[in-house]
């Protein structure tokens, strides 16, 4: 069983996952921020390998980002993607 302080800590992570997936759906560039009502979120470019596919004009996107998520309690995560 969990105790609440595990509770706490394991839906600041969750929230910190949730807010790099929705950072995601967007059209990022090098690097940047975005802010949320729970925290900012700050990421940058570490690498890209995307490529064009000769088969049907479409880009095969493979970019690997750091985000550094601040949540407004002071939590901090880090997470690479």
């Amino acid at each position: 069983m969990l105790t609440a302080q595990q509770l706490k800590i394991e839906k600041e992570r969750l929230t910190a996952e949730l807010m790099v997936s929705l950072a995601l759906k967007k059209d990022l560039k090098t690097s940047g921020q975005l802010n949320f009502d729970c925290g900012n979120l700050t990421y940058k470019l570490l690498t890209d390998l995307s490529a064009d596919s000769t088969s049907g004009g479409q880009t095969v996107s493979n970019k690997t980002y750091c985000f550094d998520v601040r949540l407004k309690d002071g939590r901090i995560y880090q997470i690479v993607k």
